[in-house]
């Protein structure tokens, strides 16, 4: 008999339902209790999960004997006291982006996942986003030879609500891909960052920085500019990685089968042309190449690598 993984969440508000959707989908977990302080939001996974638990106090979760694992997808500033909590009480723990508000609190949850001898894993759920799977596969493929530069821009309206600016909200993602893409860490972060009135958000009244760019040097050379906003409703999702061969363009808001591009190194006439050549001079992109992707739900796969790695007690690899 499949052994399952019991599991409590902690946290329902705009993303705690699409963890106890994707959980309670999978073969080998079942989602055991969900935990919330507001009593609306409990009334609504009761509705729509009539299977699962419910309980203002999120310490019925970590005292349960009966659940092997906590998810946490609660406001930053509690992350780090409830993971303790968990990981203390013999509980692994999935924790939503950011994993803390502070290197200190990162490091203590860590120190309590060693102590304990529990996994900890953090939900950056774009490492399983299809395009970016296909990304690294490019890349490592050489598709378009030695990256040399990633440019990323990422811009939505901020939250109503919140205790972190917008490199700590929307940051991690970026970041994340940036690592998993390059396979190393960088020699050198910088950041400029600005706070722009917006005139309607909480985010005003607290003047968090809400538009921010940062540059990154990697040993490899390469190097990558990151740029995230709160200052319009446009939302962007735009990746551009410029290689010694050829370029890969992200774009996150499209269909499935147009979001990733690879674009040939181009064709430029203009190179050594002389006095003497009668033709007009330019250049073009060269071939373009729509990469087709795999069709799954990120964040799907993402709860089954947790449900996997604390059953077989070993890391899947992505």
């Amino acid at each position: 008999m499949e052994k399952k993984l019991k599991i409590g969440i902690i946290g329902c508000g705009y993303w705690g339902p699409n963890l106890v959707r994707n959980f309670s989908a999978l073969s080998n977990c079942v989602v055991s209790c969900v935990a919330d302080k507001k009593e609306g939001r409990l009334e609504f996974i009761k509705k729509e999960f009539p299977f699962v638990s419910v309980t203002s106090d999120y310490r019925d979760i970590i005292s349960s004997e009966d659940i092997d694992a906590v998810c946490i997808a609660t406001p930053v500033k509690t992350h780090s006291q409830i993971a303790i909590e968990a990981l203390d009480s013999g509980k692994h723990v999935f924790i939503e982006k950011p994993m803390a508000s502070s290197i200190e609190e990162a490091e203590a949850i860590i120190e309590s996942s060693r102590r304990n001898n529990k996994k900890v894993a953090v939900g950056h759920v774009f490492l399983f986003a299809p395009g970016v799977r296909a990304i690294k596969k490019l890349i490592d493929s050489r598709a378009i030879g030695k990256v040399f530069h990633i440019s990323s821009t990422r811009i939505n309206l901020g939250p109503p609500e919140t205790d972190i600016n917008v490199i700590w909200d929307l940051g991690p993602h970026d970041f994340s891909i940036l690592l998993f893409l390059m396979g190393e860490y960088p020699k050198e972060v910088l950041s400029r960052s600005n706070y722009f009135p917006f005139g309607f958000s909480v985010n005003d009244k607290n003047k968090l920085v809400n538009n921010a760019n940062l540059f990154f040097s990697f040993p490899s050379g390469a190097t990558a500019n990151v740029h995230l906003s709160w200052l319009s409703s446009n939302k962007v999702r735009l990746m551009q990685i410029f290689g010694s061969e050829g370029t890969i363009v992200y774009d996150e808001m499209l269909a499935l089968d147009g979001k990733v591009k690879l674009y040939g190194k181009g064709i430029d006439n203009r190179i050594n042309a002389n006095g003497s050549d009668n033709m007009k001079l330019g250049y073009s992109t060269g071939d373009i190449h729509i990469i087709q992707l795999e069709q799954h739900e990120p964040l799907r796969m993402e709860c089954q690598h947790f449900v996997d790695s604390v059953l077989n007690l070993s890391l899947i690899h992505i």
